[in-house]
């Protein structure tokens, strides 16, 4: 059972509220009119921060954070600091075309649409060329909180030389929290074999076939007899394209 217990405030318009049963915590809601944005702790991982109209997405994004996390400790990664996360019911502008969320390393801040949000984007909304769904949800918000992850731990990189360091291990993560079934269905479908060496890992491959690369990172990551010392050289990568050893 859900218990909660609220705390009212006459200054301002405000309340603290803890729930503890559903594996997130409320921090604080107030009002912006005419939406009211909620602040959300995520229980197993404090460190996940979460801003959102209401709690009907907080499951989505803890998973995915423990999803995430856990999957990056593999690999010796782990937040440095707090992940804040927006879930919005808006379509996000991503320098001219619409994402479902994006990671701002200046802000150092996720911005994410509902899941509600994206199936009404669109009439038949995809991700990795099948049809959008509540697990890929959980994929594409791990995706994001990876990008968080990799610019805590990168080592004095200006932004714009390492995309695709990020994307490589962002989409890597994503593919990497499904479930066993549906990343099979996935790389089975797209038919393609991991980065080889001298192939250029680039920003411009992921654009013209992004579940390729995403499938070509994955299993490079995961097949790798040393995989934390190729994370060191996306961690220190500096340029548009990384050349695998």
């Amino acid at each position: 059972m859900k218990t909660c217990q609220l705390k009212f405030f006459r200054i301002a318009i405000f309340f603290l509220t803890y729930c503890f049963s559903y594996g997130f915590v409320i921090l604080s809601a107030f009002w912006v009119s005419p939406v009211v944005a909620s602040q959300y702790r995520c229980e197993t991982t404090p460190g996940i921060l979460i801003s959102a109209p209401d709690d009907t997405m907080l499951g989505y994004v803890c998973d995915a954070a423990d999803r995430a996390i856990s999957f990056l400790h593999r690999h010796q990664l782990q937040p440095q600091r707090a992940i804040n996360i927006e879930i919005i019911d808006e379509i996000i502008n991503q320098d001219g075309y619409m994402a479902y969320g994006s990671y701002d390393r200046q802000s150092d801040r996720i911005l994410m649409m509902s899941l509600p949000a994206i199936l009404r984007s669109s009439e038949s909304p995809q991700m990795y060329n099948m049809p959008f769904d509540e697990e890929h949800y959980v994929g594409a918000l791990a995706h994001e909180i990876t990008h968080a992850i990799f610019q805590h731990n990168a080592k004095n990189t200006e932004e714009q030389w390492n995309n695709a360091a990020q994307e490589y291990l962002a989409h890597a993560t994503q593919l990497g929290v499904l479930s066993a079934a549906r990343r099979a269905r996935i790389i089975q479908a797209e038919a393609t074999g991991t980065w080889e060496s001298g192939d250029e890992i680039s920003v411009t491959y992921m654009g013209f076939n992004p579940t390729g690369f995403a499938v070509k990172s994955y299993l490079h990551l995961t097949q790798l007899s040393d995989p934390h010392a190729f994370i060191q050289i996306l961690l220190n990568h500096k340029w548009l394209y990384i050349s695998v050893p």
